[in-house]
């Protein structure tokens, strides 16, 4: 099976199933950067950007492109432990960077 055929199979066995806490980080960055995982950039940028990620919407604009936000909170929780209104946490994304994310509970 090709690499293009699993991912395939990992996105139809995550539509039917929706419990982020069950799902490997491996498919949840699947899920969370559906427009695809972008390539590592130079590590050139030292400044660290801030990202503002509202929980209570579908999905969020990061610098490469857009990613589910319910999947990212999942593994956001994994990797940083913050997943309450206010919590900012760093963490290295797939393009190589890292980021300050900024939970805020609603969109306003």
């Amino acid at each position: 099976m090709n690499v293009l055929t699993n991912k395939r199979k990992i996105k139809e066995e995550m539509n039917s199933q929706k419990d982020w806490s069950t799902m490997t980080d491996k498919e949840l960055s699947i899920a969370a950067f559906g427009e695809g995982i972008p390539p590592g950039s130079s590590k050139e940028e030292e400044e660290c950007k801030t990202i503002i990620i509202y929980m209570d919407s579908d999905e969020t604009q990061m610098p490469f492109g857009i990613v589910k936000t319910e999947p990212f909170l999942e593994l956001f929780w994994r990797k940083t432990g913050a997943d309450c209104d206010g919590e900012t946490e760093e963490i290295e994304l797939p393009d190589g960077n890292t980021y300050m994310i900024r939970l805020v509970e609603h969109c306003e």
